[in-house]
This record gives structure tokens, C-alpha cells and sequence, in this order.
């Protein structure tokens, strides 16, 4: 169940018109189709997967777009199909966050104590703290208990409140500032403070300013266990036993996991984001720069960003799992490329259908001299 966030930043670095001028051509990659087909028959076999939804783009090129298996008994998975992307919400949380900066309706070093007042260290926490997972609040989805109540009732609708009350019992990880680890309780409390500092619902920030402008039709924020049809169905052996989770709730994941999308629009979202097309580069800047360099395990090869990790120094990454999904997403700022990969299980229980090893393999025979560090 848990939002496995593994994510490789960028650095950005502006163009003068001098650099402008001489710039290099975009690093050379792999890029046959029937070699990549071959890898990912290959890497699904090997997990166990029941479905795999894979694409490759090179800028906005199409370079492979497959569906592998079946989304359910004698249903044969397909590319149109939705599924949740958990984690790679994230990519859009953070670019929506820095878009609202760019507005003037949120500023980074505002401390949360005027928009959440009671929560611990809340004078102390920056917005900025809460994109980057600095600000010390305990993950809520690493708390036994909590996992524990999420698989004995999964059909539960979780409100952000109780989610950040489980964090704020678990106490702080560390003072605000002063090292970083993935937290969805940090990414939930963000989500509030967009909300809040805007009088808008997640859902309305994120229509009106990225997915009714982009055309992205096929990404929705479902206030409900529904998904668009037609819909890649999920499965799991979370609770002990081989059972259906496509739509089991994902309250529980909130403003940090909730929509839902396909490959295609992920494929098209893939060079918006990694490009930083919506924000300005000072701001995109800050999205993609290596702060969180020195503080947890972060290091300059691989270390979280605003919501995705930087690895290799090329790779942009996020590998979600939720409710039976696994997925992951890559964008390579070098060369334009962008991966998305999505999988569901078997009825194996020994076998996990790892998609960030699928990734790893990928990123191997695409980018050799650049592989990807998780």
C-alpha cells in the first residue's frame, strides 16, 4: 500500500544567449522498439506481473506504447486503460505549488502556523520545508497501526485530519530544517496549505490550472473510489489472500496520490514536467535544485527533490506503489526521453511486480552511460 516515492532530480542550470548559441546536441540514446519490447517481456516475466503498461516518448515522439497481459481474466490490458498513480501526483503537486508562488497566492518561506496553527513546530515549518520533506513530521503510512487499519477496512474514507493525527501521535523525526525523509504526512499537510491559502479544493487547483489547460482528459482527481473507464484492474496479496484493489479507497494517499490517469497522458505530462514548461526557470530552478544534498541519505547523485528524486544526474524519477499498482516514471532532462511504466500482479504471492527494476532495465540499454541509481 505504501507511496514507494523513488524519484531522481535534475539540476537546471539557465541559458545565456552566448550558451544558447553553442549549445550541444541532446546526448545520443537507444531507442529500437522491438529491443525495448524484448526487455519488458522479459522484466514482466521475471516479477510476475499480471499486466504491464509501458511507453517510451522522445520529446513528444512516440517511440513504444504496449500493453502486455490482461487487466482482468479474458479482458486484455490495453494502453487507453486508467489506473491511480499514486505517487506521481507528486509531480503535479509540486509544479501546481510553484505555479501558485508564481501567482503570489503562496510565498515559500511563509511558516504554516498561519494557515495550521496547532500543528507541532508549526512557527518553525516553511512551505518550502513541505515540498522538500524537511520539515521533520512523521510518515503516517509507516506507523504500524495505521497500516493495520487501512487493510482491516479498506474501503475507509481517511480526511486529511486523521491522517496528519496520526503523524502528530507518532511525534517529530527530526527539529524542521535540519535533515530530510520522505514523508506523505508532509505532502497531506502541503495539500492543506494550498487549500487554505487559496480557498480552493486540490481538485479545483489542479483542473483549472494544469489538466483543463493542458487537454489532459484522460488525468482525473476523483473525489470517490471511482476511476475512468476503461479502467486497468489491480490485485493484491496485501491482506492474505489473492483479491481485486482497483477500487478499494485512496483517501488514505490524499492530495499526495489521488489522481488517476493512462499512459498516453502521463507520456505528454512527462516533457511539461521535466522541462518546466509552466513555470518559470528560476522557479523550476528551485523544483529540480539539489538542497536536500548532505541531510538523510542524500547525495549528489541521487537525492529528492520536490517531489521526485534526481538520479545520475540526468534521470527524473517517482516509483509509486498503491492499492495493487505498481508503477514508475521517468524523465530524462538531457535528451527529452520520458518512461512510464505501470504493473499489476499475479496470483503468485512470492513474485512482486517490481516496475522500478523494469526501469532500472530499461534505462540500462536506453541511456547506458547513464544508468539509473535507486
Amino acid at each position: 500500500m505504501r507511496t514507494a516515492l523513488l524519484l531522481l532530480a535534475l539540476l537546471f542550470y539557465g541559458c545565456s544567449s552566448d550558451s544558447i548559441a553553442t549549445a550541444q546536441p541532446a546526448p545520443a540514446f537507444n531507442s529500437d522498439p522491438d529491443r525495448l519490447l524484448e526487455i519488458v517481456r522479459a522484466e514482466a516475466q521475471k516479477s510476475g506481473t499480471s499486466a504491464v503498461q509501458f511507453g517510451m516518448w522522445a520529446g513528444d515522439r512516440e517511440v513504444l506504447v504496449t500493453s502486455l497481459g490482461n487487466s482482468m481474466t479474458t479482458v486484455p490490458a490495453t494502453p487507453e486503460m486508467h489506473y491511480r498513480i499514486g505517487g506521481i501526483t507528486e509531480t503535479f503537486q509540486s509544479t501546481l505549488l510553484l505555479m501558485l508562488v508564481q501567482q503570489g497566492r503562496i510565498q515559500l518561506d511563509d511558516t504554516i502556523d498561519r494557515w495550521l496553527p496547532d500543528l507541532p513546530s508549526a512557527n518553525q515549518v516553511t512551505v518550502r520545508m513541505l515540498a522538500a520533506n524537511t520539515a521533520g513530521y512523521a510518515d503516517y503510512v509507516r506507523v504500524p497501526e495505521f497500516e493495520k487499519a487501512v487493510l482491516a477496512d479498506p474501503f475507509r474514507q481517511w480526511t486529511d485530519d486523521e491522517l496528519i493525527a496520526v503523524s502528530v501521535k507518532a511525534g517529530m523525526n527530526y527539529p524542521p530544517g535540519t535533515s530530510q525523509a520522505y514523508s506523505h504526512t508532509e505532502l497531506v499537510i502541503l495539500g492543506q496549505v494550498m487549500e487554505r491559502a487559496t480557498g480552493q479544493s486540490m481538485k479545483q487547483l489542479y483542473e483549472e490550472n494544469i489538466l483543463n489547460p493542458l487537454g489532459l482528459k484522460d488525468t482525473q482527481y476523483p473525489l470517490d473510489q471511482d476511476i475512468q473507464a476503461p479502467v486497468l484492474h489491480s490485485f493484491t496479496n496485501d491482506r492474505g489472500l489473492f483479491e481485486e484493489a482497483t477500487y478499494w479507497n485512496a483517501s488514505w494517499a490524499s492530495s499526495t496520490g489521488a489522481l488517476t490517469s493512462n499512459l498516453r497522458d502521463l507520456g505528454r505530462w512527462g516533457p511539461i514536467f521535466g522541462t518546466g514548461r509552466l513555470l518559470p526557470p528560476d522557479l523550476f530552478a528551485v523544483q529540480t535544485a539539489p538542497t536536500s544534498v548532505g541531510k538523510g541519505v542524500n547525495r549528489p547523485d541521487f537525492y529528492f527533490a520536490y517531489g521526485f528524486v534526481v538520479s545520475n544526474q540526468d534521470w527524473l524519477v517517482q516509483g509509486p506503489n498503491i492499492n495493487g499498482y505498481a508503477g514508475a516514471f521517468a524523465y530524462n532532462r538531457a535528451n527529452g526521453v520520458t518512461i512510464v511504466i505501470e504493473t499489476t500482479k499475479n496470483a503468485d504471492p512470492a513474485v512482486d511486480p517490481a516496475a522500478l527494476e523494469m526501469l532500472r532495465e530499461v534505462i540500462k540499454y536506453v541511456t547506458p552511460d547513464r544508468p539509473l541509481i535507486l
